[in-house]
């Protein structure tokens, strides 16, 4: 372990403070002292050392870490630590090279009288080089000996400045006076640093949800030292104040309502928040989550939801959910520059599906229909007619292909037919050109969309409000909506891609999706007649859809310092590299925290009865198969404490069970041991929590047997949840989640990864989806050190060795496999009793207060 250092010491050099009343042992890990509020894991130093070195080297890395591990902590003192360390070897080789300049000008002081003379006449030899004006270097002198050829040029008013870059030019020889060989290096060093010499790395640290991103904060406000500018990027529905769009069924389209009728008071007010002193430096809420902006914007009448991007524009660390930095429009809206800058990606597991989806675009015949309804109303205006009329003509010829009848669609399922190019008859590029969708007219639509763009933006320089850029704010009669110009944007970024010589022209898929109208659902179960009657019954899409993450990913590769992958199960990490087109240097495995004798996992082949445990399509209808697994299930419920999960592949599966359980009176048997909640499929986020609530609520009642959830693989419950302790003392996996086979996204993407050679073909890409599904779900339980539970496999497969390596590696070294299912059930048995016994023993003791004890390290 690397030594510790008591740290209530001053805070060392740089531009992120330490909070001396936040009590922290520090660490020197691969050269970068770490403030850390504890003895750290063995896992927590394995990631920080991992960490900072691939910061070190501007690398990109993946980290696997369970829940528990201490993860989020270990990356956010790692990064700030190194952040820290980098700017402090900044601002010493940016003094060491004023220095050397210092020393060279005072030294030549014939450079000085033709630099700095006036008319000829000699400048004053006293003056101090701290004075020179801007003007006098602007034209570089060559300067060179035997060693080394360097040419000074500074873009700063004054030598204090930290912005002075040196260009090292071999293309002339001149003497060189004043410079040593040290000094040479020194200024050679500084010049191949390039822009990493002045560039300070912010930090954008995005995750999954709004809820994760608030647990990110509080755990750097409430367990670290450091202390730092920070920002929260988030919805309008986390963030906005405006009691009517608060209570809107869309936020956010309430929220442009009420600007366009300047009915919003709290937008044109966004800037008293950052004059709060609770937000400053130093202030109770530096370190502030979206409640806390909220809370301070609320009483002040004012926007946190513009405040708090205003805010990120200057902030060193920005915490946001992972869209915002995936999806290009997204991240322009939201004002993210990534050049130079660190990524790290917390629960990425799912990342290539979220960056596929950030590279797709789709468009309906409803929005081509607004579209071109609103660039009517500019052109009956005489505002920017040819422009608006070019808008309109892209909207009219998409809105009439989606429109015409008899197109042949390839692909039906109930509800939803799907015709797909390129096709054997029609390429992407023939298709393009029947549309008259040729470079040149896109060029045209392009040039439209910014003369109109720059018309909106003098408009709003003209107008009286003085908020953050916005053409929603102005006079709607005007100008087109912010939602047409983003179907434009949106139309003109993908036709980009599957141009003719584009790199990514093969990665898109061009589709046309015809589905019932999903308003119609609504206002018919609201028996709003009028509504269905005046609705079309189906709705055209045209979707371009991106087979290849790598068309977004590898343009935020490009642009960072580092990007770093973490996730409690990011395996099987076969395929990131190749499908997000980026190069991983280092990828690190960590040990969970949890005692091996804390956890078992176990697979087992077959049920009670005898019957193969094998939840496959065909086998999942055979009722020996599902009374079987209903019988283990009651049999593992009767035994296993508190808690229970039970995750299955598919809402089709699960429904199909607990109606053969509930017919043969097996459901009942497992109610006998107890309380069955059950995942709702398609319910809303209001009727989970409701579900969730009282599942939790019922395993906090005394005397009560336990719970048991069922749910499925990349379902609520499965994803994100933490069912720490007694909320879970079992997981029970049956089958393994295999994306639908037939789903029109999911055979294109196989048929893709076959056709390049350099990606994972098809099959082996359709199989990590499932494992990586599993992993998420086995991650629910074992949240801390202190945890304890199971992990039960009824599923033949994973009895076979090919199938445990694709398990997280804290898992699939601890797999105990099993033929029988009464060996595993008394294995089990042992297990529960082992550690019920312990918990019997383990019960907390409160101690006075004389016998609290402090656990100091020894230096």
């Amino acid at each position: 372990m690397p030594n510790p250092t008591d740290t209530d010491s001053p805070a060392i050099q740089g531009d992120i403070r330490l909070d001396s009343s936040v009590k922290s042992t520090m660490y020197y890990i691969g050269g970068v002292p770490v403030h850390f509020p504890f003895v750290p894991y063995p896992s927590q130093l394995g990631m920080m050392n991992h960490m900072i070195r691939a910061l070190t080297k501007a690398q990109n890395t993946m980290i696997e870490s369970p829940t528990g591990s201490g993860k989020s902590l270990a990356l956010l003192c790692a990064t700030l630590a190194w952040r820290q360390s980098f700017v402090v070897r900044q601002r010493k080789m940016q003094e060491n090279v004023r220095q050397i300049i210092t020393r060279f000008c005072m030294h030549n002081t014939t450079l000085l009288r033709s630099r700095y003379g006036s008319n000829g006449t000699d400048a004053d030899p006293d003056k101090k080089p701290d004075a020179m004006e801007t003007d006098a270097w602007e034209k570089p002198d060559i300067l060179s000996n035997n060693y080394s050829f360097v040419t000074l040029q500074a873009r700063a008013q004054t030598l204090q400045s930290e912005t002075v870059d040196f260009i090292l030019d071999t293309s002339k020889k001149q003497t060189l006076v004043g410079l040593s060989k040290d000094d040479l290096a020194t200024l050679g060093e500084y010049q191949d640093a390039g822009k990493s010499a002045t560039q300070r790395p912010r930090i954008f640290f995005g995750t999954r949800t709004h809820k994760q991103v608030a647990q990110l904060v509080n755990e750097l406000r409430s367990k670290t030292p450091y202390r730092l500018r920070t920002a929260v990027l988030g919805s309008r529905a986390q963030t906005c104040t405006h009691p009517k769009a608060k209570r809107a069924e869309s936020v956010d389209d309430t929220c442009r309502q009420l600007r366009d009728d300047n009915n919003c008071g709290a937008y044109t007010g966004f800037r008293r928040v950052l004059g709060s002193k609770k937000l400053a430096e130093g202030g109770e809420l530096e370190i502030w989550d979206l409640e806390d902006i909220v809370s301070v914007a609320r009483p002040l009448v004012a926007c946190s939801y513009y405040a708090s991007r205003e805010l990120a524009a200057t902030a060193k660390l920005v915490f946001c959910p992972y869209n915002y930095i995936l999806d290009p429009a997204v991240r322009k809206a939201a004002g993210i520059e990534l050049e130079g800058n660190i990524v790290i990606l917390d629960e990425a597991h799912n990342i290539e599906n979220a960056a596929r989806d950030a590279g797709s675009f789709e468009v309906s015949d409803l929005q081509l229909a607004s579209l071109a309804h609103e660039c009517s109303g500019m052109f009956d205006h005489g505002i920017l007619r040819n422009e608006h009329l070019v808008l309109k003509s892209l909207a009219d010829t998409l809105a009439a292909w989606l429109q015409r009848d008899g197109a042949a669609f390839e692909y039906c399922d109930y509800e939803t037919q799907t015709s797909v190019w390129p096709k054997p008859e029609c390429s992407v590029d023939t298709l393009l050109t029947d549309l008259a969708l040729t470079p040149d007219y896109i060029s045209q639509v392009k040039s439209a969309q910014a003369k109109i763009e720059d018309y909106i933006a003098s408009l709003r320089t003209q107008s009286n409000e003085h908020g953050p850029e916005d053409p929603e704010l102005l006079p709607r009669d005007k100008h087109v909506s912010a939602g047409a110009l983003r179907v434009v944007e949106g139309l003109l970024r993908v036709l980009k891609h599957v141009a003719h010589g584009s790199k990514f022209a093969t990665d898109f898929r061009i589709a046309v999706v015809r589905h019932p109208n999903p308003e119609l659902r609504t206002s018919l179960k609201r028996k709003r007649q009028s509504a269905f009657e005046s609705k079309p019954a189906f709705i055209n899409t045209l979707s371009f859809w991106t087979m290849n993450p790598g068309v977004v990913f590898s343009e935020i590769a490009e642009q960072t310092r580092s990007i770093v992958l973490t996730s409690g199960t990011l395996s099987p990490l076969d395929s990131y590299a190749s499908e997000l087109q980026v190069d991983f240097a280092s990828t690190l495995e960590a040990n969970h925290v949890i005692a091996p004798s804390r956890f078992c996992a176990l697979a087992v082949e077959c049920g009670p009865s005898g019957v193969r445990l094998e939840a496959k399509y065909r086998t999942s209808d055979q009722l020996e198969f599902q009374d079987d697994v209903g019988e283990a299930i009651r049999a593992i419920a009767a035994r296993s404490p508190d808690g229970m999960l039970v995750f299955m592949p598919s809402y089709a599966l699960l429904n199909k069970l607990i109606a053969r359980w509930e017919a043969t009176g097996r459901l009942a048997e497992i109610r006998s041991h107890k309380t069955v909640f059950v995942e709702p499929q398609g319910g809303t986020k209001d009727q989970f929590d409701k579900l969730l609530l009282s599942y939790r609520k019922h395993l906090s009642e005394p005397n009560e047997t336990g719970a048991v959830m069922f749910g499925v693989f990349r379902g609520k419950v499965s994803e994100g949840i933490d069912f720490s302790d007694h909320f879970c003392r079992t997981v029970v996996n049956i089958g393994i989640p295999f994306p639908a086979f037939k789903d029109v996204k999911v055979m294109l993407k196989r048929e893709y990864n076959n056709e390049h050679t350099m990606l994972l073909n098809g099959s082996k890409w359709y199989d990590i989806q499932a494992f990586r599904a599993v992993n998420q779900a086995l991650g629910r339980c074992l949240r801390h050190k202190d945890d304890w539970g199971a992990i039960i496999m009824l599923e033949a497969r994973f009895v076979q060795n090919a199938n445990i390596a694709r398990l997280s590696k804290w898992i699939r070294g601890h797999m105990r496999v099993f033929g029988r299912f009464e060996d595993a059930k008394q294995y089990l048995d042992a297990f529960y009793d082992e550690r019920i016994s312990e918990d019997a023993k383990d019960m907390p003791q409160v101690l006075d207060a004389e016998e609290n004890v402090t656990i100091v390290l020894d230096e």
